[in-house]
Formats: structure tokens, sequence, C-alpha cells
């Protein structure tokens, strides 16, 4: 991780100025550590949102109260692939890789919002592909990220 408790004091108190509690930014401070804790290589850049080589996390802020420095989840999501557990948390992959995922699990979602007709390969614990998405735009409103280790993006179609 690289972030300091300093960081998370300047997160929280703009999380205060754009309408929340100190206990709910404590709260929300909370859940992006953890994700920090998950996420490879990933550093904190806003109240409720991480980057990440490839990519960017927006955790839930809580009561839902999105103003200011505190970005929705599901805000942005163009020319991307995004997804998430159903906790409210999205993520976002904006590069051509293979990505890590095997910190997702259960319930969530997805959408392959990547340009026309490219889709996205998922792959499971022994490296083998378990889903290729339809072409984008294409969207699983209830996914099931547990059996999902590994995803790869930009994917022509053929």
């Amino acid at each position: 991780m690289h972030w300091t408790k300093a960081d998370a004091s300047g997160y929280s108190a703009q999380a205060q100025r754009a309408g929340l509690t100190a206990k709910q930014a404590e709260a929300l401070q909370q859940k992006v550590d953890r994700h920090l804790a998950k996420v490879p290589d990933s550093r904190q850049t806003g109240p409720n949102t991480i980057a990440f080589p490839g990519g960017k996390v927006v955790v839930e802020v809580p009561g839902g109260q999105y103003s200011g420095a505190l970005r929705s989840p599901y805000s942005d999501c163009r020319f991307e692939f995004c997804g998430g557990e159903d906790s409210g948390t999205a993520y976002s992959w904006d590069q051509c890789r293979k990505y890590d995922v095997r910190h997702m699990s259960g319930p969530g979602f997805w959408w392959n919002s990547q340009i026309d007709r490219m889709r996205v390969h998922m792959y499971g614990a022994q490296g083998e592909r378990i889903y290729t998405t339809p072409n984008a735009y294409s969207e699983d409103k209830s996914a099931n990220w547990s059996p999902v280790y590994w995803i790869k993006t930009c994917i022509p179609a053929k």
C-alpha cells in the first residue's frame, strides 16, 4: 500500500466536507482500507476511490450520499470493463491485459462497455477459460465472481 494515516485523515476530512458525518467517514475509510489490503499495488486517490495498475475502484459510501469529492460506484464505466460485488463497490479495468480478481467473490455484476465487438475472457483457479462475455455493450446484473480468478480484457470477437 502507498498511503499513510495522514493521507487517510485528509480523505476523511474531504468526506466530511462532502456531507458525511465523522462516523460515516470513519466507516468509509475502513471499507477503503479493506480494499487497499486486497487489491495488489493499489493506492487511495480520494475519499472513496482507489487506483491500481490498469484500473480503479469506487467504494460505496455509507448512506449513499454522493456529492463533491464522493463518486458513485455506478457513475463512470465508458469504454472499460467494469464489475463488482453486491457490496456496492465497483471496479473498472481500462487497459488491455490480464487482471487478478481473486479478491472478488460471490454475487455481483459486470458491464462490458469496451469498444464495439470486444469481449472479456474469465479464467478459473487452474487458469482455464470458464466464460467469455458477449460483445460490448453487454452486462450481467447477477454475475457470480466466486469461480473467477482472472479476467483478460480487449478480446476481439471472431
